[in-house]
């Protein structure tokens, strides 16, 4: 990795506590099951991800694989592995990170991470898993970017994009002041909603999510994720609420990795442009 901290091997990912508390209770209000989840629990909307926790009082656990050996979906690459419980021996419910080995030169100028899903059928393909790209980007309007696409709803399932955009300003989360926040937006035609950001909202975009991290040295409390509008109230799906989780867990990934920056997505844009890949 870019930064030389010793990361723990395990991460979990846990329930605001009632002590973070924005002053709302809504905060420890579990989402409602809107769609059959592959997972053994449903995504609250506030979630925390922190390392070198001790107890069970989480929801899942995130496992660093460090591709020394081809156990799980991403083999020899390296990443997150978010298990379908709260040990290592609980089957892995999705991965993020790089499919292979590759030279840490050559990875840093690759603006997509991969994201490996359960499939959509998990009853007819139980082992089978999806591919899904989060690609980075750098324009003049929005900065740096990191956009994918999912399907959402609960039972009539579309497809449709979203993205990550860096938010600019501090903002007090979790009681500690942040500056590295982002915001995912709804890439749709559908009218924005009322949501609890004080960004402005363009008028083909709603704010579904927003994600906070702490300073890039702390491996105890990594990040907040808060699901906001659609995304807080289920309609979108627990598909897509998955796949919140696991961009986040991207983003720590590439965070950490130093792809964040924009002279560098600048750079793995071009680069890739010039080579016409996809």
């Amino acid at each position: 990795m870019a930064h030389r901290t010793r990361w723990p091997c395990f991460f979990c990912l846990r329930k605001r506590r009632l002590s973070e508390s924005s002053g709302s209770d809504q905060s420890t209000i579990d989402l409602p099951a809107t769609a059959a989840f592959s997972g053994y629990r449903p995504f609250p909307p506030v979630m925390n991800l922190y390392g070198n926790f001790s107890g069970d009082d989480f929801l899942y656990l995130v496992e660093l694989h460090f591709g020394y050996t081809t156990r799980g979906p991403l083999h020899f690459g390296q990443g997150f592995y978010l298990r379908n419980g709260k040990t290592k021996k609980d089957p892995i419910l999705a991965a993020v990170g790089d499919e292979y080995p590759i030279p840490y030169l050559i990875k840093l100028f690759d603006p997509k991470t991969s994201i490996k899903l359960p499939p959509l059928d998990t009853e007819k393909n139980p082992r089978d898993t999806v591919t899904e790209i989060l690609r980075a980007s750098s324009g003049k309007e929005h900065g740096v970017t990191f956009r994918f696409a999912i399907e959402v709803g609960a039972k009539k399932r579309q497809r449709e994009e979203f993205e990550w955009r860096k938010t600019k300003g501090s903002k007090n989360v979790g009681g500690h002041e942040t500056q590295n926040r982002y915001t995912l937006y709804r890439l749709a035609s559908s009218p924005p909603v009322a949501s609890s950001s004080s960004a402005p909202v363009p008028d083909d975009t709603q704010i579904v999510a927003e994600l906070a991290f702490r300073n890039v040295m702390n491996v105890n409390h990594v990040f907040t994720l808060e699901l906001l509008g659609a995304g807080r109230t289920g309609e979108l799906g627990d598909r897509w609420s998955l796949m919140v989780v696991m961009t986040s867990l991207a983003l720590n990934w590439v965070r950490q990795n130093g792809k964040t920056h924009r002279a560098t997505v600048g750079v793995a844009q071009m680069i890739h442009s010039k080579q016409g890949m996809d």
